[in-house]
């Protein structure tokens, strides 16, 4: 029987997964979210829709990396605990007797949580089952533009101000002169 789940841990936690570049073969061990709260957490859902959560870089090379990894997301408002699985796996391993018996097993593990559960295959079951879809998608593009726009006008003004507050050099002085004479 699995380990059930007290209502006062879902609380969003972290795990190292050690990842190896397909490209260099580098390993490193990037943060990966196992368990996601919605409420506490609400930028995990704008990583989730902007499918950007679950990837990671290779130190070495660059090269980008996603994380296929089994999650559970936690919504609040729905009162739902959603176990996200990797979308191939529904397919190589049994269709729908394999989701019954995931369903199953997170029935158990939450049955001591006043939440529903449902388990979905990959994100973007989870975006048009739970999410919103694609309105949902735009509408988080949307407000990430918004912040990229945000945070570079503020980048900009503090430029702006440092550069206020930086000393002139004499009329005639040369930038470059250290001071010191040959």
């Amino acid at each position: 029987m699995s380990e059930t789940v007290e209502e006062r841990s879902l609380d969003t936690w972290f795990m190292d997964f050690e990842v190896v570049c397909r490209r260099c073969q580098s390993k490193w061990q990037p943060p990966i979210a196992r368990f996601v709260n919605s409420g506490t957490d609400p930028d995990a859902r704008l990583g989730i829709l902007l499918n950007t959560m679950h990837q990671s870089y290779c130190p070495h090379c660059k090269l980008k990396q996603f994380i296929d990894t089994t999650f559970e997301y936690y919504d609040r408002d729905q009162n739902i605990v959603i176990q996200v699985r990797p979308e191939w796996e529904y397919k190589a391993g049994g269709g729908e007797k394999y989701y019954l018996k995931r369903f199953e097993d997170l029935i158990m593990k939450y049955s001591k949580t006043d939440v529903r559960v449902d388990v979905v295959f990959g994100m973007k079951q989870l975006i048009d089952q739970y999410l919103g879809g694609d309105a949902a998608v735009a509408a988080a593009q949307d407000e990430w533009n918004s912040r990229r726009e945000a945070a570079k006008k503020r980048h900009e003004e503090r430029t702006l101000a440092t550069e206020a507050f930086e000393p002139e050099a004499p009329d005639g002085a040369d930038e470059s002169d250290t001071g010191t004479t040959a």
